[in-house]
């Protein structure tokens, strides 16, 4: 069986209040999931499935979308390889060292055209990895002006360095276990 891990999109305190991470865990056992553990409390989801990837992420937006939260939170799906890819490539090394909390990994459903973002002439540096955007933010992430879904006309979902990276140690883990 696969090892993939969920990660869905706009998980915050409002959410909390109708969807708690038990419950998501539970939801997703329930729907035929295995091995499924939460990761934090931002709906990281890491499973074992027999089903491709694209069953896995309609089988855990079922879930999802069971506590009623509406369209805003998509869920997207990745494999541990995808995301040791990312981790390796560490196009940014010093900001990943120093301020992980300032560099974010965007996840997309597959890879867009990347001239819209990577022509970006802010201070955000942004390089592409795969179906994955890595964002170095000098100013922070709430300062930046890049609307990355927006010039990309695609949705996405961001973690931070430490959280991305963490997932993708623990979902190798469970791949090798």
């Amino acid at each position: 069986m696969a090892v993939c891990v969920a990660l869905i999109r706009a998980i915050g305190p409002v959410t909390h209040a109708k969807m708690k991470m038990a419950a998501l865990r539970d939801a997703c056992a329930a729907a035929g999931l295995e091995d499924v553990s939460i990761v934090g409390n931002t709906g990281n989801v890491i499973f074992r499935t027999g089903h491709t990837l694209a069953e896995a992420r309609k089988i855990v937006q079922g879930a999802v979308d069971g506590f009623g939260l509406g369209p805003a939170n998509e869920v997207f799906v990745l494999t541990p390889t995808a995301m040791a890819a990312v981790v390796s490539a560490n196009p940014f090394p010093e900001v990943a060292a120093e301020r992980p909390s300032e560099l974010g990994v965007c996840s997309f459903h597959k890879a867009p055209d990347w001239a819209p973002v990577l022509d970006w002439d802010g201070p955000e540096l942004v390089t592409a990895v795969g179906a994955h955007l890595v964002v170095a933010y000098p100013k922070g992430v709430s300062t930046s002006k890049l609307n990355i879904e927006k010039r990309l006309g695609a949705r996405m979902t961001q973690r931070n360095w430490t959280v991305f990276a963490g997932l993708a140690e623990k979902a190798a883990a469970l791949a090798k276990a």
